[in-house]
């Protein structure tokens, strides 16, 4: 077998090869760069103003600051409402990421009922862009120093806290005062609509609901710093929220509790006035409820034990119940009677049982068959 002869290597050309390959890289490189540097240049003096305002605006959040709620008061200036600091859970999905994974990892740290999730969800659905949103009330102490271990692992997570309604006589006035209870979407769009500052709770029923603009206050604001995760590095500037009226009610407390005592666990209404004024001193539906579980948001259980609770304590007797005049009638038409002459404070009449009008065929018939016979 021939062998094929051997090929001698041209080392000239091998190496103009090599320099003209190297000229080609470095060239590309070269391109790069200078494209780089363009690129560089174009953002620094064309587009600077730009991208420093959305640095700017990526640094700094503008925050809402809630005001503190008006405190209620009886007319001796006993206190009736007030506020009591307490800890709220907001989440700012944006900062989260992936909120299912994040409620997940946050079920783990503290309670977090399936209601909790599903409002929040709600809420998720119809949020303003970087808007916080409040996941959970009334947290503990105990769920706050978890959640400050854990903070790192948990973005766009916060801990604020805020003041919260407190009735520290509970039922005995839950139909005279009423309660707060968490913003619902038709509020919240009724409260923007006329440029008022929204707050997490306003007033659902009874006097809270009334005098709700008087309550309320007026929202501040504060810019803070924060850093890339959404966590608050100092505060820049503030606008001091402007706290609630203070009001001072008609109602005696201890003659509303005096009330209370009276109808001993039965059924029924009443309501006291000052005959000079007509103020009201007290009033009463028994039974009653306590509004402080309305405050943070009840349970559809709890909620539904008080709407099927027998003696229907939800409903306010004292200003729904339909109720006939009946007896409550006849002082006035006896005062009537005296002032014009009718009759004397010895006059007396003969009670058959039975009052018919003149020229009507149809009488009205008292409760007792036969009448009472000759009352004064």
């Amino acid at each position: 077998m021939r062998r094929r002869p051997r090929t001698l290597k041209d080392s000239h050309a091998e190496q103009a090869q090599f320099r003209r390959r190297a000229w080609l890289a470095l060239a590309g490189v070269a391109l790069c760069v200078v494209a780089l540097l363009v690129r560089f240049a174009w953002l620094q003096l064309f587009l600077h103003e730009e991208f420093s305002t959305r640095s700017e605006r990526n640094r700094v959040k503008l925050r809402a600051l809630a005001p503190t709620r008006g405190l209620i008061f009886d007319r001796n200036g006993t206190l009736l409402a007030d506020n009591r600091l307490s800890y709220r859970l907001e989440v700012v999905p944006e900062q989260a990421g992936d909120v299912p994974a994040l409620l997940d990892r946050l079920q783990g740290i503290i309670e977090l009922s399936e209601e909790d999730r599903e409002r929040f969800l709600n809420q998720v659905r119809y949020r303003r862009a970087f808007q916080s949103l409040p996941l959970r009330f009334n947290l503990s102490e105990d769920e706050v120093a978890r959640l400050a271990l854990d903070r790192w692992q948990l973005p766009g997570v916060e801990v604020v806290p805020v003041p919260s309604r407190h009735y520290p006589h509970g039922a005995l006035l839950g139909h005279v005062i009423g309660y707060v209870g968490r913003i619902n979407a038709t509020e919240q769009e009724a409260l923007e609509a006329h440029r008022r500052g929204v707050t997490s709770h306003v007033g659902k029923l009874g006097i809270e609901r009334q005098y709700e603009n008087r309550l309320r206050g007026e929202l501040g604001s504060e810019h803070v710093e924060t850093n890339a995760e959404g966590r608050v590095l100092q505060t820049l500037d503030q606008e001091p929220a402007s706290a609630g009226e203070n009001l001072y009610l008609s109602i005696d407390l201890a003659l509303q509790r005096a009330v209370v005592d009276a109808f001993a666990e039965h059924r029924g209404a009443a309501v006291v006035l000052d005959v000079h004024n007509g103020e009201v001193l007290a009033l009463v539906s028994e039974p009653g409820y306590d509004p402080n579980a309305f405050v943070n948001g009840i349970s559809q259980t709890d909620y539904d034990a008080l709407l099927n609770a027998p003696g229907r304590p939800l409903f306010n007797r004292a200003l729904q119940g339909g109720y006939e005049p009946g007896s409550t009638l006849k002082p006035f038409v006896a005062l009537a009677g005296l002032e014009t002459g009718l009759i004397t404070p010895q006059t007396t009449v003969w009670s058959t049982g039975e009052f018919r009008l003149p020229g009507h065929q149809i009488g009205f018939r008292d409760y007792r068959a036969g009448g009472h016979g000759r009352v004064d």
